[in-house]
């Protein structure tokens, strides 16, 4: 990204704070930009130079991330680290919009004493691509709201995710983002609580990609039969009636965000349509999610 693009027609919004070199230094890293970018349809970030590294997270919507001569096609989800000194540019799609969020940076010398093997990962290649890593949204949009807000002790919590995300990263970049703890059923006294405890944990890990309980209880190496049994019995309800519960848990939490639409809410969490989501949505709820927003910001006492 460059100053000059954030003056370009094109763009539905554009939040960008640039730092000059030293101003913002944070524990691992040195940002020399971070902010957020909503481009229309068709809209192109024309090929520059990449000037530091730059790690982006796309929030909605698709298009293509040119480094070099490589294209990658994007999506929702997605994670992109593109290194310095090499060609790039973003399109948005002709069917919709592209929205992501971006921190340009250097590492400092911490991360060559603490974190020099992921620096090295990093700069081993002119970009890194992570597919359908949403965990990495929320501290991206947490951070970003720091710079927003400016609150006391915003400098430390602005490390604290900085450095989150860069890990986080770096783990999705090399397969070690979900280690998955592989259970034995039956071998130890508590392993149907083990079993639950995983199948929960897997489940908010990977809430907005989920397969069928068949392939979860086949990534966990369980018997499906097995695993929906042990879950009914220790929790009260089914493995699907628990995902349900937390997917409009979340739904609730992105809409009262406002970031997102309905629509890409729905689409976020996996959902066949609209419809099917609404539908859930107001059976758990009793009012569609088009009015949640409505009730979010009426007082108190209404």
């Amino acid at each position: 990204m460059t100053k000059r693009d954030s003056q370009q027609a094109g763009r539905l919004f554009h939040f960008d704070n640039y730092f000059e070199r030293g101003e913002a230094v944070y524990g691992m890293v040195e940002l020399v930009q971070i902010g957020e970018i909503a481009c229309e349809r068709g809209y192109e970030i024309a090929p520059h130079e990449q000037s530091c590294m730059e790690l982006s997270c796309i929030v909605s919507g698709s298009g293509t991330v040119r480094v070099g001569d490589e294209e990658l096609a994007v999506r929702a989800g997605d994670l992109v680290f593109n290194n310095a000194g090499h060609a790039h540019a973003i399109t948005a799609s002709d069917a919709d919009m592209l929205r992501f969020i971006y921190m340009g940076f250097h590492f400092t010398a911490l991360a060559d004493r603490t974190f020099a093997a992921m620096r090295t990962h990093f700069l081993s290649a002119p970009y890194h691509i992570a597919r359908d890593a949403p965990s990495l949204l929320q501290p991206f949009q947490r951070n970003i709201d720091e710079f927003y807000a400016r609150r006391p002790y915003s400098a430390a919590m602005i490390r604290g995710y900085c450095e989150e995300v860069l890990i986080s990263a770096y783990r999705a970049f090399t397969g070690g983002g979900d280690p998955v703890a592989r259970y034995a059923a039956g071998r130890a006294p508590h392993s149907a609580g083990h079993t639950v405890y995983a199948v929960i944990r897997h489940i908010e890990r990977h809430l907005e990609s989920l397969g069928s309980i068949r392939s979860i209880a086949e990534t966990l190496n369980y018997d499906a039969t097995y695993l929906s049994h042990v879950f009914k019995a220790r929790t009260g309800m089914t493995v699907q009636r628990y995902i349900h519960h937390k997917k409009i848990e979340k739904a609730l939490e992105l809409l009262s965000r406002g970031s997102l639409t309905v629509s890409e809410v729905a689409e976020r969490l996996g959902y066949e349509s609209l419809q099917s989501f609404s539908k859930a949505f107001s059976r758990a709820m009793g009012y569609p999610p088009s009015q949640h927003a409505i009730r979010e910001s009426l007082p108190d006492n209404e």
